[in-house]
């Protein structure tokens, strides 16, 4: 029992995870924007993002991108579980920065000593976060985090005995407003591509893809073709997550414990889990090819669509903010250097 619930925590922590792919349900104005709109508005407002480096501009925006989710009638949680993949990143990102970025002005500098003591209470943190992870699952990047902190406070505020060494680290003001810039652009991005994803359905992100694309019909790149891939590898996302769930049920039937054991160990586990993954993801990739065939399906052959894609005063409402958007970054970037 306790192998099939750490197998089921793991199966439900990558069903969270996985939020691009995933359509949320619901009756928002977002939700009724034309595919098109949707898809133009997000990369004006990825471009405004690159654009600007100014910290106080990038919270802004921030702060502006989860009015709109909230206006989306999607629960923040979904937003927040995108978050978790990287957090990880972002963190060792923002540290990185603060700490090796050496120019601009200095704010402060910070002096740590380390005594017998504070190293052995530093080891017990640390033996305590890997032998906690039977016993805590959940926010481990968080627990780390607060490990990490708690060990240099204890660096710098408690002297025992004598000290077998000292270091400076010393915080400058480019180093601090970097990694606020880094951290503040790639959440941006990655709330307002979970936005796209959750809003829009796989079928009509396929269709708005397919219309902006179209004029490249032109240059010879088989629009029609790539857009169907693209639908279908979206499509495949919920499918394979619940084909690995079945795997993972069969492992832990079996013994196999994913979360224990040493290094050569879980590679073995992951690559019994890979195998048939594999397998199982080529043979339901034949058996489309076979059932579009059967079907008289031709990549490149006209048809007409169900669903006919028209703009709405909405979708121009949208379309011209954006671009209005976009005007204020570049104009603000280029006058005010910000």
């Amino acid at each position: 029992m306790p192998i099939l619930n750490s197998t089921g925590f793991l199966v439900k922590a990558m069903n969270e995870k996985i939020v691009f792919g995933q359509y949320y349900n619901s009756d928002s104005w977002i939700h009724r924007l034309d595919p098109r709109t949707k898809l133009i508005a997000v990369f004006l407002y990825m471009i405004s993002l690159f654009i600007i480096k100014n910290v106080y501009i990038l919270s802004g925006i921030l702060v502006f991108t989860l009015v709109i989710i909230a206006t989306s009638k999607i629960p923040l949680l979904k937003f927040l579980n995108s978050l978790k993949m990287v957090s990880f990143i972002l963190l060792f990102t923002f540290f990185f920065q603060l700490i090796f970025r050496k120019d601009g002005t200095l704010l402060m500098t910070l002096s740590f000593n380390m005594d017998i003591i504070n190293a052995l209470i530093i080891v017990f943190l640390l033996v305590f976060y890997f032998l906690s992870k039977k016993f805590i699952k959940n926010l481990r990047t968080l627990l780390f985090t607060f490990i990490l902190l708690l060990s240099f406070f204890i660096q710098y505020k408690m002297n025992y005995s004598y000290t077998l060494f000292s270091y400076n680290i010393r915080i400058y003001d480019s180093g601090l407003l970097m990694s606020l810039y880094i951290v503040l652009r790639i959440i941006s991005l990655l709330f307002i591509s979970s936005l796209l994803t959750l809003t829009t359905k796989p079928t009509d992100l396929n269709n708005g893809l397919e219309a902006i694309l179209k004029p490249l019909k032109y240059l010879g790149v088989k629009v029609s073709t790539l857009t169907m891939m693209i639908s279908i590898a979206l499509r495949f996302i919920p499918t394979l997550i619940n084909e690995a769930e079945k795997i993972l049920k069969a492992q832990a039937s079996r013994g196999v414990d994913f979360k224990e054991g040493k290094i050569g160990a879980k590679v073995m586990q992951i690559i019994s889990l890979l195998v048939p993954m594999f397998v199982i993801a080529y043979k339901r990739a034949y058996d489309l090819a076979d059932a579009m065939e059967a079907r008289g399906y031709i990549p490149d052959a006209p048809r007409t669509s169900v669903n006919e894609l028209k703009y709405q005063m909405k979708d121009y409402v949208t379309l011209a903010f954006c671009v209005l958007l976009l005007s204020a970054t570049i104009i603000v970037r280029i006058c005010y250097a910000l």
